[in-house]
């Protein structure tokens, strides 16, 4: 493929898809379809051939057995296509149609589904998806008592409509697109403005495609919007830092792979998308004086690329969605002048352009651009179902095709026709059956057929620590504890590190949680008279179930072992939330 693919075709030939090899090359054919002793690809691959393939190579026996293999296949008779499914087979009610599709996806991959989910995993489950936190045991026991047939629909609602669901989808998508920059940085997104105007959005459940605009142009011209000049402000006058954050947002996939030439798996991705994006964004600079403003120029700012033929081409504001936001350029050598009449009557200090570059990218990224809906749908599906659509969950291109295509077109398209409605797709999710079921081992991640397990945030490890330690309120200097050492958030792989079992273990911040103190959670449950009652107690507050056999044994016999109560609870409680099953959502 490095010869044969992408970034260079010799002889004409690709061979970086099947398409591409039964095309052939500037020769003719290369396979011969059933045929594999007549197939030039499959004769250069023998020791002695002229032309040999690989160069100065010799592919083991096993291996040119497996390309025979793949040539015999193309001679069997393809599959007749299976019949369009007629549209009114599938469900209006968003939830039952991403029913609907994953039923399909189980019965295409013959995969039985794991059964419904118990009410006290829904519960803790819904929680920590939603509210960003465990409940509390009166409000877990309030729902479990409820014999309502509904109660599942009226828990839902009721946290979409919480101050803990705004702040918690705040938290998650301010590291989605920022990232981690530490308590500092963290301080000043707050001052700023920008975790206002994201909690903001997700209280108000203001349309998606309405955000990312705000966003992407940087301006605060309604007070809602009045913060959002941080994504771009923090990231200091870096335009490609700027191009490589907006790109998984508007098109749900990467292009940092096609800074220096086409992208080499993803053939749709091209340089000048990358470019195109720097370039919508090379007129824009911090002002150093006041309050975040991004200024942004009315001339200059054209500029080249080279590619891998050493050719020059000029930087336009290209698409990935097929739009190109044209603009003439001035003669070369000629130069435009920066007179007032290229900007708008100014309402206060800050010019805009009559031509704004980010605001012509900023309309064609929010309006009539599927790819921006795909992106949240697939980021959201991630977040709630443990794996992407489309994993990785910045990877949506050609070379990773979703796992249900017709699933992921069928939201997207609801979640555009409903004005981008957040919380219309968070709930059609979280009422489907596959998010409601349990755990199963051994099906494959991609058919959705059992819950998953997800590392849960720093956030809401944090919070949730507080809670079943008998807190209240937010504690800043644990949740930036929390916040260094378990960073991630949709992470392509989970990985315990040393650094967080040493904050687990040795922290002032989580040893100051549990100490006994008056009214705390180990003094409550210390003044309770048996050493079980006490553990059956902690595993309640902690984990919301009750121990089994050997958890109960072990767990008393610990408490038995104390000198005092309270520190012996305190130790039970510190090791059910250093757990497992405490850092999961499952």
């Amino acid at each position: 493929v490095k010869c044969h693919g992408p970034l260079e075709q010799k002889s004409g030939l690709a061979l970086d898809s099947a398409e591409a090899a039964l095309k052939g090359g500037d020769d003719g054919a290369v396979v011969v379809p059933g045929k594999p002793e007549e197939s030039p690809l499959i004769k250069a691959l023998a020791a002695g051939a002229d032309p040999h393939m690989p160069p100065k190579k010799q592919l083991e026996p096993a291996e040119v057995a497996l390309l025979e293999s793949w040539v015999k296949t193309l001679a069997e008779a393809p599959k007749p296509a299976a019949p369009a499914k007629p549209v009114a087979a599938v469900p209006t009610e968003p939830a039952a149609a991403v029913d609907y599709f994953l039923a399909e996806g189980w019965a295409a991959r013959g995969v039985t589904p794991a059964a419904a989910a118990d009410d006290l995993t829904f519960l803790r489950r819904v929680w920590l998806d939603l509210a960003g936190r465990v409940p509390t045991v009166e409000e877990a026991d309030s729902f479990l008592a409820d014999a309502g047939p509904d109660k599942r629909t009226a828990l839902v609602d009721r946290l979409l409509a919480s101050e803990d669901y705004a702040r918690h989808f705040r938290e998650v998508w301010d590291v989605l697109l920022m990232g981690r920059r530490g308590g500092g940085r963290d301080k000043m997104r707050a001052e700023r403005g920008w975790h206002g105007f994201l909690e903001n959005a997700f209280a108000k459940n203001r349309p998606w495609n309405e955000v990312v605009r705000a966003m992407i142009e940087g301006r605060a011209d309604n007070p809602e919007d009045k913060g959002s000049v941080v994504f771009l402000y923090e990231r200091k006058n870096d335009h490609q830092r700027i191009s490589e954050a907006v790109a998984p947002v508007i098109y749900g996939t990467r292009v940092d792979c096609a800074q220096c030439h086409d992208h080499p798996l993803a053939r749709e991705i091209k340089q000048g998308h990358y470019w195109g994006l720097v370039a919508a964004f090379n007129r824009s600079k911090n002002s150093e004086k006041g309050p975040p403003v991004v200024s942004e120029s009315a001339v200059g700012g054209f500029v080249n690329f080279t590619n891998l033929k050493k050719e020059s081409q000029p930087a336009v504001i290209a698409m990935l969605n097929g739009r190109t936001i044209t603009e003439t350029r001035p003669e070369e050598g000629s130069k435009v002048e920066d007179t007032p009449e290229l900007y708008k009557p100014a309402a206060g200090e800050e010019k805009v352009p009559v031509f704004s570059r980010r605001g012509a990218l900023a309309e064609a990224a929010t309006v009539e651009n599927p790819l921006l809906a795909r992106s949240f749908v697939n980021h959201t599906w991630a977040l709630l179902m443990g794996r992407g659509l489309v994993h990785p969950v910045d990877e949506m291109n050609s070379k990773h095709p979703p796992s249900h295509p017709e699933l992921l077109d069928w939201l997207a398209a609801d979640f555009a026709a409903h004005h981008c409605d957040v919380r219309r797709l968070v709930r059609s999710i979280v009422l489907s059956r596959g998010y409601q079921l349990a755990a199963a081992a051994g099906t494959p991640p991609e058919a959705f057929a059992g819950a998953m397990e997800k590392p849960v945030i720093a956030e809401t490890i944090a919070r949730s620590a507080r809670i079943v330690a008998g807190g209240s309120g937010d504690d800043e200097a644990l949740r930036r504890g929390f916040a260094e050492r378990f960073p991630d958030v949709l992470p392509r792989v989970t990985l315990v590190t040393t650094q967080q079992v040493m904050f687990l273990s040795n922290s002032p911040e989580v040893s100051a949680l549990f100490a006994p103190a008056p009214g705390n959670a180990a003094t409550q449950i210390a003044a309770l008279p048996a050493a079980e009652e006490r553990v059956r107690a902690a595993f309640k507050r902690v984990l919301l179930r009750q121990p089994d056999a050997d958890e109960l044994k072990e767990s008393t016999a610990y408490l038995n072992a104390g000198t005092d109560p309270a520190t012996a609870v305190s130790g039970l409680l510190w090791s059910l939330v250093s757990g497992p099953e405490f850092l999961t959502n499952h």
